[in-house]
């Protein structure tokens, strides 16, 4: 038993439990251990409730702990998926750029609410506009490839733009643009 279960329960040495008392001890402990898992886990990077609850959930950790733990998390503030939207958008657009339709995929993926990842994406297309990104993304892809003449060249931007989400017309437009990439 962890010493802030024991310290929660209330017993001593020489204590006489009853049934009910050892479940309640066991059902702290096991929150305990939840709690302990999920700290681990937002230590290594920010998550969603989705993902948080879903890593739980696959380590066998029983439906009502998970809850618990998410409560608290929540009342803690370390639990936000709000803000998680928010950081996840900006963090990739720094990393990986991509379109707004792709961005918006992986969101809902994470398990962000419509809401949630409207907002994030309108803010990090305030910041910057997609049309800027997907320029920046076009001249550096063009740099790798080389041959800036070649058709073929032409084509692989532009497909490399539209896996990237970036809207035909966003990529129409940079495809119009071609010579100006290289500036």
């Amino acid at each position: 038993m962890h010493q802030d279960v024991l310290l929660k329960s209330g017993i001593s040495k020489g204590d006489q439990l009853s049934e009910e008392q050892i479940e309640a001890i066991t059902a702290l402990e096991d929150v305990h251990r939840a709690k302990q898992k999920a700290y681990k886990l937002l230590a290594v990077r920010a998550r969603s409730e989705k993902e948080l609850r879903d890593r739980l959930v696959r380590d066998q950790i029983p439906e009502k702990v998970i809850d618990t733990v998410i409560n608290d998390l929540k009342t803690l503030g370390m639990l936000n998926d709000q803000e998680f939207a928010l950081m996840f958008a900006r963090s990739r657009m720094i990393t990986r750029p991509e379109g707004a339709f792709l961005l918006r995929r992986e969101l809902y993926e994470k398990g962000i609410n419509k809401a949630f990842i409207d907002t994030a994406v309108d803010q990090v297309f305030a910041e910057k506009s997609e049309t800027d990104w997907a320029f920046e993304v076009a001249a550096k892809r063009k740099r790798q490839i080389g041959h800036p003449d070649d058709i073929k060249t032409r084509k692989k931007v532009s497909d490399f733009l539209q896996r990237r989400g970036f809207h035909w017309d966003i990529v129409r437009e940079i495809m119009d643009r071609w010579n100006e990439l290289d500036n």
